[in-house]
């Protein structure tokens, strides 16, 4: 039974005498949750007015200022605190605007956990969106800029090492109101403007703040590397230490790599002078388990353990996982040296893998503090049952968190990284370029280890106008690789496309990378059968299809009076209506308006028809080709746009098509059109595409042709033998089509191992005029770009009877 003492005791809390912790090793305590408050300033009132200087109290100035979380973003914070309407609904982005007009006053109270006191203690702010100011018990710690690169202060001397039952220290950052001209940080944050976005700027302490409390040193950060020579794996660390102690510190390093059965151990004596040191250090596992992409293999990861010691007392350590594995690079088959001068196959582990890749197009969400772990599994998880190996972050999204990388690393999801570089001319000047350099070294630092990373490259279309050319963006982009190249091993490409022809002027070969979207963006222009084939290049990491999301998914983010017909909110969510109308018509000779839910449906299975023609267009080229992105995976706010899986998480009907044109051994047909006549002669090729590395020796090779009342027009059956890491055409297929053929007739492909089911396909083709069809879709092109040549590139262009009334 309390006494009354006890609920004294529980009331007021006890004070604590400062100690030496008796805990080894590094202490973490994360200050990240929903435990922080924030309030609004106008520029220079929170430090005019000493909101820096306040001191934790039960009930002060920030009682009632709103509750915040870390990570998160300003903008989540007001939509959950009621002064701001939900930013994704209808085009209240727009109305959200004004946020980025203040300063934005962040604090938490805590105290300090007990088995930190007695340490050195760092106060580590992992990422803050954009620039800011820090102060802890009304200390000013220092400022910082740029997103990517993680920062921290020794704050051991300004902590309050008490435990009553008000938290007693108090940390305040002052967030800046976010930039507004891209090009002035371009690299130290990721794009708010363009094609898919509103203008509206994302800003706040969008990665975890914590105290890490170590003993007279602390291991900032390492870099492993690896090379594979049989059964013998040699690993390479580099360990950053700083030695907080004024005097030299003479101790032990000990790395461990640890599975359920074995521990490999490097130790090492080292002595290290005041500030920071790098140690190195290598050493042979035998017989390693290595890391591998999904489907070449076990993407195995080893317990890594990093612990400095003095006396067998544990300084600091830090355990993480690590996977084995090496990434080079290929020249592609096929080129000659003026079309091809870098080498674009990738090889893992010493085999070359082909890239059935995705844009990620996220983060899950375009506010960080809608974003979860769980978001970021469910998403990767379906990425990897759409048989994607490999997703592409590219410049105009941020380089993503640990948790996706790590999450990547379990699955064995590759990953190619962007820098946040996109689309424009950027500056030159020193001190931007200094800028850069530190945030180029943030990002790679905090990502190099992850063996899923396999890539790096430095912008996202930046040489892709006229602009470009004689802009500074080569040097910048050629910088950043040196840069990167110092700190890892992993391979780097300046930009992608670097075949553009801007691309070409500036000094690039023809035929090294090329986006693919000219059919989305010039629909019915040209059909996709005549557009894809006549790509030739090393890689495509871009290629764009289209659709809207499901009719559940729209109603939860367009206004119930603007869904049918649609209104304006379509178009501010990024609906290009009249592609969309025309990649319908090219599919299914109609533009499917009959209703929203035709429309919705349509647009999902013409996505779907297209991203299966190109992407199996461009799988049949390997080795020739070694990857092709689908652009998006996902998509940060929910528009009508790119990708498969829309931001609730639903998938489109696009996704199957992907799903089955992804599968790693697949049955494809080769043809030149997708609209025949009746009576006409088909002439198609018949191809099997292996991305295993495993030989098929005697598969049944099933092909059956069905009108649209599901009668059989044609089928053969055919044994064939499949070598690995292959693409080969084994037939050619003939029929011809009945007289009395209408509508559609579908082919359908199967792969048996005996009785097995491996793989399966199937195609839909139209009965119609070819050359009909083309002239009415350019008929529909031109109107399209009537509108756009009237009332201008934006959304508007869809709704012009609203300046009627004005």
């Amino acid at each position: 039974m309390k006494t009354n003492k006890d609920y004294f005791a529980l009331e007021a809390g006890q004070p604590l005498q400062k100690h030496l912790s008796t805990t080894s090793g590094r202490c973490v305590q994360d200050l990240s949750g929903r435990n922080w408050k924030m309030e609004k300033m106008r520029i220079g009132q929170g430090v005019a007015e000493g909101i820096h200087l306040l001191k934790s109290e039960l009930s002060g100035n920030n009682f009632s200022w709103n509750a915040a979380s870390v990570p998160g973003d300003v903008y989540t914070d007001l939509y959950l605190a009621g002064e701001l309407e939900d930013p994704y609904f209808g085009r209240n982005m727009h109305k959200a605007k004004w946020v980025q007009e203040y300063e934005w006053w962040y604090n938490r109270a805590f105290n300090v956990e007990e088995d930190m006191i007695g340490k050195d203690i760092q106060l580590v702010f992992e990422g803050v969106d954009y620039s800011c100011e820090v102060w802890l018990n009304g200390t000013y710690l220092g400022t910082h800029e740029g997103m990517y690169s993680s920062f921290s202060f020794t704050v051991t001397d300004h902590l309050i090492y008490s435990h009553p039952h008000v938290p007693v220290n108090l940390l305040t950052v002052k967030l800046d109101p976010p930039p507004k001209n891209q090009q002035n940080f371009a690299g130290m944050k990721h794009n708010f403007a363009g094609d898919y976005l509103t203008g509206l700027i994302p800003f706040g302490i969008w990665q975890s703040v914590k105290l890490i409390g170590t003993q007279k040193s602390v291991i900032e950060n390492y870099r492993c590397e690896y090379d594979i020579h049989n059964n013998l794996a040699t690993a390479h660390f580099d360990i950053n230490i700083r030695n907080l102690q004024q005097e030299e510190l003479n101790g032990k390093l000990q790395i461990q790599l640890a599975d359920q059965d074995l521990t490999h151990t490097c130790k090492q004596s080292v002595c290290l002078s005041s500030g920071d040191s790098t140690i190195s250090c290598s050493f042979d596992i035998e017989d390693p388990k290595l890391w591998w992409p999904y489907d070449l293999g076990e993407p195995f990861l080893y317990n890594l353990t990093i612990q400095l010691t003095v006396n067998e007392t544990i300084l600091d350590s830090i355990h993480d996982k690590t996977g084995i594995r090496t990434v080079t690079m290929q020249m592609n088959p096929g080129f000659t040296s003026e079309e091809s001068q870098i080498p674009w196959t990738f090889t893992i582990n010493g085999k070359t893998m082909f890239l059935r890749s995705a844009c990620w197009g996220g983060q899950p969400s375009f506010f960080y503090g809608r974003n979860s772990s769980q978001k970021y599994r469910m998403f990767l998880e379906n990425a990897k049952e759409a048989n994607i190996n490999n997703l592409r972050i590219f410049g105009w999204h941020p380089a993503e968190t640990k948790e996706f990388y790590d999450i990547c690393d379990e699955l064995g999801i590759t990953v190619w990284t962007n820098f946040s570089f996109a689309t424009q001319e950027f500056r030159t000047d020193q001190s931007y370029l200094d800028k850069v350099t530190q945030e180029i070294q943030g990002s790679v630092i905090s990502r190099r280890n992850h063996p899923s990373n396999i890539m790096w490259m430095g912008g996202e279309e930046v040489f892709f106008t006229e602009a470009h050319v004689e802009s500074g963006n080569k040097a910048l982009m050629q910088m950043i690789g040196k840069i990167t190249n110092q700190l890892t091993n992993v391979p780097y490409a300046d930009a992608s496309p670097l075949s553009s022809k801007e691309g070409i002027r500036m000094g690039y070969a023809t035929k090294e990378s090329a986006h693919a979207n000219s059919h989305y963006y010039a629909a019915g222009a040209i059909f996709m059968e005549d557009y894809y084939p006549n790509l030739d290049y090393c890689i495509i990491p871009e290629l764009t299809a289209a659709s809207a999301p499901n009719v559940e998914s729209l109603r939860k983010f367009i206004p119930q009076n603007e869904l049918w017909p649609m209104g304006l909110s379509w178009g501010y969510h990024a609906a290009d209506i009249d592609v969309l109308k025309n990649l319908n018509y090219e599919v299914f000779g109609d533009t499917r308006m009959g209703s929203l839910e035709e429309f919705v449906e349509a647009t999902q299975i013409s996505q779907g028809t297209v991203a299966q023609f190109a992407l199996e267009h461009f799988r049949r080229q390997k080795p020739h080709v070694s990857g092709v992105a689908l652009c998006h995976f996902i998509t940060n706010w929910p528009i009508i746009k790119w990708d498969i899986i829309d931001y609730y998480g639903t998938k489109k009907k696009s996704f199957d098509y992907v799903k089955r044109s992804y599968q790693p051994l697949l049955p494809s047909l080769e043809f030149s059109k997708r609209r025949w006549l009746p009576n006409e002669n088909f002439s198609g090729n018949l191809y099997i595409i292996n991305d295993y590395y495993k030989e098929f020796p005697d598969l049944h090779y099933v092909c059956e042709v069905k009108d649209c009342f599901g009668n059989t027009i044609h089928s053969e059956v055919f044994n064939v033998s499949v070598k690995m890491n292959s693409s080969k055409s084994f037939k050619a297929l003939h029929f011809t089509l009945p007289a009395d053929a209408r509508e559609y007739f579908t082919i359908h492909l199967k792969l048996f191992s005996d009785y097995t089911l491996l793989s399966e396909n199937e195609y839909r083709l139209l009965i119609a005029d070819q050359e009909e069809a083309k002239k009415k879709a350019y008929e529909l092109y031109t109107e399209m770009h009537k509108k756009s040549r009237k009332y201008g590139k934006g959304y508007y262009r869809y709704f012009p009877q609203i300046f009627e009334n004005l």
